[in-house]
């Protein structure tokens, strides 16, 4: 059924592209449909595990074995450890509601936010690719399938991202997003190479029932490896500035990758590696100073943001410092936070982000600046963000409290039994608590709760003027546009005061993260406790902030742009594409016989140098060869063929000789009783000789001019090198001193008829044995030649001026800097087009 489901939402996104859902009004309804099927399917599977009592990693009674409520095992190549593999336990449960629930929100106001889009077809089906990766990604029991979901969700959130292509911002932020996330991800697949290597198995369920991880000598490897996978997904400094950019995608895919799911990833990978990873003070502090740093970082700069989407951006960047900053520990207060803050950050910040697209599509603008008094023209869509920023900034008794309660209390426990890292931990989340209640405050005054926009933006409340009018409304939302984040903030609402059926879903994941028994609950309240204080005070420092956030702002507006993560990293990459610039100059440009010189050296001279290292010096080949009188009068020929290509002047001529040279190698195969080789010669030698007639034909002239004397002398040098080395290195294979195992031709010619069901061996290993190589090259040719063939026939495009002049930046400055410090200060641009900051 894990799979069943996944298919179900790829056919959904499929269909929904095909019918052009701009054109119904139903189409809202039914793209909700299949994530919603998928929530209730998993509710209905999992409630009768779901029991009360202590949960453990292998499972309570009643429970199917090591914890899991459903397993499915499609096996591919069992040897290697690849098959698709999923494991429905209480982790990925958490994690496949959020997706799937917060999903059907989304896709229902997605067809509001959109409306009379014609690509909205294309959205949604790049949106339900991602929802399937992202329930693939959780699902999974496998490290390589696990991977395969996660590169599918970096593909995927670079076309939702992008998907307003025709803005320099969205095309910025969607390159920046795919570049971090992916170079990421080639690090995780080297780290989950090693750790299934290291542990003997690539089930994840297994790895995380071993003990002794932490003592492997490649622990530091692997742990290094991962988090750069997991900090560069989930947004940890510093690599946290490519989320802000990504805002400008449509709002729809803001609030769903950027509040439930995508940047909850690498926070997944962390928490389902936890128990066999946890257990070394690396992974305590470096994920305590990451995720700290990152938690501040956060929510400091949210304060400093006018677009409402940024300011929510930043504050999802804390938040998920704040998540990274608990999976440091190992307590069962510390793991059950964790659990609390992934659902209630996901209940609380994707209404917000919802409700920032609604204000943009009724205002068309979403620059605080300009915004006020909308509690009045949409007075539905101010309560929802009221309470949803109220549990934001942790308000007792909403769920965003219970979550910040959990948070305080565990790192409190922490520093109480005397760990350093724990009361470090417990002041930096108490100082981000006190922005998470400005930057809320923030949002709320500003945009709703004022009479109007200030005309002294940077002014406390008490200096906005009362004699403002509220923003226009152009168009009042239609009632399911406005449902979607209502009916998240109404799950996050009650949740705080259903905990006790909600501990039934928290604890198994709880343990899951833990790998040991889980009999931490949560609660509403627990007195009047020191942590309790402590929230207290940081909502009343968050009020005080609130009241100097202009302070705030004019000195963080101070911070110079040349720091900006966005800005170095565009920095480092004109480095880069500089560095490209000078090789392709050096290595391109030339003629083809000086580009295959410059390969063929560089190809050659490593290898020659390390060759002397490693022969030893009684080499001998392993059977004397004296060649007879055919073989000498074959090597005479191609000698003398060879020569005669190289020097006569007319192409055909050079054709027929190196033809010659084919032919003669071919013989040389019959000869040594190798008639399928004879045979695979012979037909490339006849296809190389077709083409070659058929492009010399269409060059002219057909006399070549006399070379240089450099030249020649240059091609000489290259030709004799390449044929030393080529012939040293087939001296050395036919050495036993130099055969480190044994060969695997005997395998091939005893396998060939039984396995591959063919006599011609060189056919059986091309198209059975290496079938995958073969199709990948088949592939890779396939596509050059229709670059080629596209290449030759495009035709000319001539830019109107207009567009050709304003694609020209000014002298000395770079367009991408200039485009990612804008979105920076102001925010990204409103992707539907009807304004934004």
């Amino acid at each position: 059924m894990l799979a069943a489901s996944l298919s179900v939402i790829i056919v959904s996104g499929i269909v929904l592209y095909w019918i052009r859902p701009h054109k119904h009004n139903w189409a809202g309804w039914l793209s909700a449909l299949p994530p919603l099927a998928v929530t209730v399917w998993q509710l209905y599977t999992a409630l009768p595990f779901l029991g009360g009592g202590a949960y453990t990693a292998s499972g309570q009674v009643g429970a199917l074995q090591n914890g899991a409520i459903l397993v499915e095992q499609y096996r591919w190549i069992e040897s290697l450890g690849l098959e698709l593999s999923f494991r429905l336990d209480g982790l990925s449960l958490l994690f496949g509601l959020i997706i799937s629930g917060v999903g059907a929100a989304v896709a229902l106001y997605t067809h509001y936010y959109l409306e009379d889009d014609e690509r909205q077809g294309y959205f949604y089906l790049s949106l339900f690719a991602f929802m399937a990766s992202m329930l693939g990604l959780v699902w999974a029991d496998n490290l390589l399938t696990l991977f395969v979901f996660w590169e599918g969700t970096s593909v995927t959130s670079y076309l939702l991202i992008g998907y307003s292509h025709r803005s320099a911002v969205a095309r910025g932020g969607a390159r920046n997003a795919f570049i971090v996330t992916a170079g990421g991800g080639l690090a995780l697949i080297a780290g989950m190479i090693l750790l299934g290597q290291q542990s003997g198995t690539y089930t994840i369920s297994e790895i995380v029932a071993r003990p002794g991880l932490t003592e492997l000598d490649l622990y530091p490897a692997i742990l290094i490896l991962v988090l750069l996978g997991a900090f560069t997904k989930s947004a940890q400094f510093p690599f946290h500035w490519w989320l802000p950019g990504a805002m400008a995608a449509p709002t729809p895919a803001s609030a769903y990758l950027h509040s439930a799911t995508m940047v909850k990833a690498g926070i997944y990978l962390l928490a389902r590696l936890h128990p066999a990873l946890s257990d070394h003070p690396m992974w305590l502090w470096a994920l305590l100073t990451f995720g700290g740093v990152t938690m501040l970082v956060g929510a400091v700069t949210a304060v400093r943001h006018w677009d409402m989407k940024a300011l929510l951006a930043y504050a999802t960047v804390s938040q998920l410092g704040v998540l990274t900053t608990l999976l440091a520990f190992r307590s069962e207060a510390a793991l059950l936070a964790v659990v609390i803050g992934i659902l209630s950050h996901a209940l609380y910040k994707g209404p917000l982000f919802l409700v920032a697209g609604i204000v943009d599509h009724s205002t068309g603008v979403r620059d605080l600046r300009e915004l006020g008094g909308l509690r009045h023209s949409l007075p539905v869509t101010s309560a929802a963000a009221l309470l949803a920023a109220l549990s934001m900034a942790g308000v007792p008794p909403l769920f965003g409290f219970v979550a910040k309660e959990t948070l305080l209390e565990s790192l409190f426990e922490a520093g109480e039994y005397g760990a350093l890292a724990g009361w470090i931990a417990f002041g930096a989340a108490t100082v981000a608590g006190a922005f998470f209640v400005t930057y809320s405050l923030t949002l709320m005054w500003e945009a709703f709760l004022r009479p109007g926009p200030t005309s002294d933006s940077d002014g406390p409340p008490q200096q906005d003027s009362l004699q403002d009018a509220p923003t226009h409304v152009h168009h009042h939302p239609a009632a399911p546009f406005v449902a979607a984040p209502l009916l998240l903030v109404v799950c996050g609402t009650v949740a705080s005061f259903a905990l006790q059926p909600l501990n039934r879903l928290f604890m198994p994941a709880a343990a899951a993260i833990s790998g040991s028994p889980v009999t931490k609950y949560a609660a509403l309240w627990h007195g009047f406790t020191p942590v309790f204080l402590t929230s207290l005070l940081a909502i009343a420092a968050g009020v005080l902030l609130f009241f100097n956030r202009a302070f705030l702002r004019r000195e963080m507006a101070r911070f110079p742009d040349g720091l900006r993560g966005v800005v170095v990293f565009q920095v480092l990459l004109d480095w880069i594409y500089a560095l490209g610039q000078v090789t392709a100059r050096f290595s391109q440009g030339y003629t083809l016989a000086s580009q295959a010189a410059i390969v063929l050296l560089a190809a050659t001279v490593p290898v020659a140098v390390a060759l002397p290292q490693i022969v030893p010096a009684d080499l001998v080949p392993s059977n004397d060869f004296i060649p007879g009188a055919p073989e000498t009068i074959l090597i005479l020929m191609m000698v003398v063929s060879a020569y005669v290509t190289v020097g006569i002047r007319t192409s055909l001529g050079a054709i027929i000789s190196l033809g010659v040279v084919g032919v003669s190698v071919t013989l040389f195969y019959v000869f040594f009783s190798a008639p399928d080789l004879a045979l695979t010669q012979l037909l490339i030698e006849v296809l190389l000789v077709v083409l070659l007639v058929i492009v010399f034909t269409r060059l002219s002239p057909d006399i070549r001019p006399p070379m240089q004397k450099l030249k020649q002398a240059r091609n000489v040098l290259v030709a004799l090198a390449v044929g030393a080395f080529g012939f040293f290195l087939v001296l050395f294979n036919s050495s036993e001193a130099m055969q480190a195992a044994q060969s695997i031709s005997g395998y091939f010619l005893h396998n060939a008829v039984p396995g591959g069901h063919g006599t011609n061996v060189v056919n059986v290993i091309l198209v059975d044995f290496r079938a995958i190589d073969t199709m990948g090259e088949i592939t890779v040719l396939a596509l050059a030649a229709l670059g080629g063939y596209a290449l030759l026939n495009a035709p000319r495009v001539n830019l109107p001026r207009s567009i050709s002049q304003s694609m020209e930046p000014e002298s000395g400055e770079n367009p991408d800097v200039r485009i990612a410090v804008e979105a920076e200060r102001s925010g990204p641009a409103s992707p539907t087009g009807k304004g934004g900051a």
